[in-house]
């Protein structure tokens, strides 16, 4: 596509004319002094070759939006090998040292001083507030490093549907699988395929390796030590241990971690045992203590029958009632109540399944279920025991014990985006069995979400590995710049990640550096000290958001209060702007700075998929729509107000300039 030359041809007037992304720091120049003339020429000789941002207006005059996918591939663009951008022209791609993405959600236009962007806007914008703000009735501008920066800023529209958003940070930090890779994975598909035809091809095939049961939160038995192969009891067959060898086969030579596939998905190495979702908050891990806890013995060798059978296991997270079936029979082989450890206050009899009455029946304390499954004389679970399950983790973690042999169901069912996404039971039982569960008005069923990972297992064993892959067509952003070699001495990209949690257990784990920060001033910190010796960084400021409320309540409630003219809201965005001040001055020469907003205020739209999602509660208790009360109803007008809502939450900014 032919871009037009902004700077000569676009009036001085237009929004898109030429939006220069830099600023000029240098200080006046002096009089001549005879000096300054090589000083002068040096300049102009830097300046020529000073990359920059320019928009291309013939992109825009077709009415197209600028997604989260555009951003990710202009950083990938300048900073190593993604296909050249048709809406945005790049100048001296070449002399870009290090690239900036910066996410800030919660900075919107009226913090700019500008008007609300509507859903249908495309159009690059200024950010310099119109004269005619107090006639329009518009905010007053309080970020003023921002037009400083960066004379226009694009309209962006985050990933969704008409009534979800997606998130942003699985787009920005994830790109598509290369071709040749897709091949690879492809081959090594058909590969573990024939592998599993073979006589030999049981349940072991399935097996998490000790690093993949570490990095899914498990607690790893005293004897077992860190490896990317299965651990196996003892001396086994050695056809078996060839099978299984080249069942774990891993190319070296691709990079690290480079393939994973349904049986053979390699994390990398060292403890993972928390996961945190995007506001920092913990949404897995095995990380309590370890009273209390037991372990299956070491296995002194094989089992004398050849056969490793396979139990499923599922409890109630308080251990409140423990499942057993097993897989060759199908049978149940235990089925108990237990006695929490706490009195029970609420038993949310609609998700659990759990009464006063049916509790009242319980035998079983945590040591007693122990002594049943694992301590007791006559263990249902033996060191040949292969434990089945779904989250097998949590499982676990809820009967404290730890065991060398596990089968997951979010292992070897891969999430459709990719890790650390992992797909639901439900989800996978709908889809691979044809068949619903936990849609009963009853509460959980302990029992049936066993059955349920049984056949899924069953499936694998039938169909081979490949069975219920959902070719995963992408990879993190920061495992394809470490791959990036622009000629064969080169080392690959170097990254770094600033956020809040602990990005190393999540989008994080493949950077070079990922960087825990407890507060906005730590993530910035963390740039200004990292950035030179980084060629790619990413951060996270979140405090406008928190500020905004825009994080559900522990309740699952949204807080609806207008925070806009708020005193906490003023003095936020006066910290934001002293650290964006701060980061900017940080950058290197030839910096690319590209900072994001992903979306707007979401509140309106969690309070109505909250409200959604109660009704979606009440028909299936219920049985029908017709018997739900008026507070808990849901209308086609409640329909086309999500969906608003959603287009309006959609809605982002995002602003380029070079150092």
């Amino acid at each position: 596509m032919a871009t037009h030359d902004l700077k000569r041809k676009s009036p001085s007037h237009s929004p898109v004319s030429r939006p220069r992304a830099t600023l000029d720091l240098s200080a006046p120049e002096p009089e001549d002094d005879g000096f300054e003339k090589v000083k002068k020429r040096k300049q102009r000789k830097v300046d020529k070759h000073r990359p920059q941002f320019q928009y291309d207006t013939s992109y825009f005059r077709t009415g197209k939006k600028i997604g989260i996918a555009h951003i990710r591939d202009l950083s990938l663009f300048v900073a190593a090998d993604a296909q050249k951008p048709s809406w945005i022209v790049v100048d001296n791609p070449s002399y870009v040292t290090h690239t900036v993405v910066v996410f800030v959600p919660g900075l919107l236009p009226e913090h700019l001083g500008l008007a609300k962007l509507p859903p249908a806007a495309c159009l690059p914008f200024t950010t310099k507030p119109s004269p005619l703000a107090a006639t329009e009735d518009l905010p007053e501008a309080r970020v003023p490093t921002i037009p400083k920066l960066f004379s226009y800023g694009c309209p962006t529209r985050a990933p969704g549907d008409q009534r979800k958003l997606h998130s942003v940070m699985a787009t920005l930090l994830h790109s598509p699988l290369p071709e040749h890779l897709k091949k690879k994975r492809d081959a090594e598909t058909k590969r573990l395929t024939a592998l599993s035809k073979h006589e030999l091809a049981s349940p072991l095939l399935y097996v998490c390796t000790a690093n993949q049961m570490t990095n899914n939160g498990y607690k790893l038995p005293s004897y077992v030590e860190a490896s990317d192969e299965v651990f196996i009891p003892g001396d086994i067959p050695a056809e078996l241990e060839e099978l299984l060898k080249k069942s774990r086969r891993h190319d070296t030579t691709a990079g690290p971690h480079e393939i994973a596939t349904a049986a053979v998905t390699l994390q990398p190495v060292g403890p993972r045992p928390v996961v945190v979702d995007e506001q920092g908050r913990r949404t897995r891990g095995n990380v309590r203590g370890e009273e209390g806890w037991v372990e299956t013995p070491q296995a002194k060798g094989p089992p004398a029958n050849g056969v490793y059978p396979v139990l499923a296991i599922d409890c109630e997270m308080e251990l409140a009632r423990v499942s057993i079936v097993e897989l060759e029979s199908g049978k149940s082989v235990f089925e108990e109540l237990v006695t929490p450890p706490k009195p029970v206050v609420d038993y949310l009899t609609e998700f659990s399944g759990m009464t006063a009455e049916r509790m009242s029946k319980a035998k079983h304390t945590l040591k007693s279920i122990q002594t049943a499954l694992v301590t007791g004389p006559n263990p249902i679970i033996t060191p040949h025991t292969i434990l089945l399950g779904h989250s097998l983790d949590c499982d676990l973690a809820a009967l404290k014990i730890r065991h060398p042999l596990v089968i997951d169901t979010t292992v070897i069912y891969r999430h459709a985006r990719g890790p650390p996404y992992k797909p639901g039971l439900k989800f996978l039982t709908q889809k691979w069995l044809g068949r619903a569960i936990q849609g009963s008005a009853g509460g959980h069923d302990s029992e049936e979400d066993a059955r349920a990972c049984v056949d899924l297992l069953k499936m694998k064993l039938l169909n081979g590995p490949e069975f219920g892959d959902p070719s995963v067509e992408s990879e993190s952003i920061f495992e394809r710049l470490s791959r990036f070699r622009p000629n064969a001495k080169a080392k690959g990209k170097t990254t770094l990640v600033a956020d809040h949690g602990n990005p190393a257990s999540w989008y994080g784990a493949k950077a070079t550096t990922p960087v825990s920060c407890q507060t906005d001033d730590d993530v910035v910190d963390a740039v200004c000290e990292g950035v030179a010796s980084h060629d790619y960084v990413f951060a996270r400021l979140t405090e406008l958001s928190i500020v905004q409320q825009w994080n559900s309540l522990p309740s699952g409630e949204t807080d609806m209060t207008d925070m806009s003219d708020s005193p906490e809201v003023s003095a936020a965005l006066e910290r934001f702007d002293a650290r964006l001040t701060k980061l900017h001055a940080s950058l290197p020469s030839g910096t690319a700075l590209i900072l994001l907003t992903g979306h707007s205020d979401p509140r309106p739209m969690l309070h109505l998929t909250a409200r959604r999602n109660r009704f979606d509660s009440a028909v299936r208790v219920a049985g029908n729509a017709d018997n739900i009360g008026p507070e808990d109803g849901w209308t086609t007008e409640d329909d086309r107000a999500l969906e608003s809502a959603v287009a309006d939450t959609r809605e982002g900014m995002t602003f380029f300039c070079c150092t």
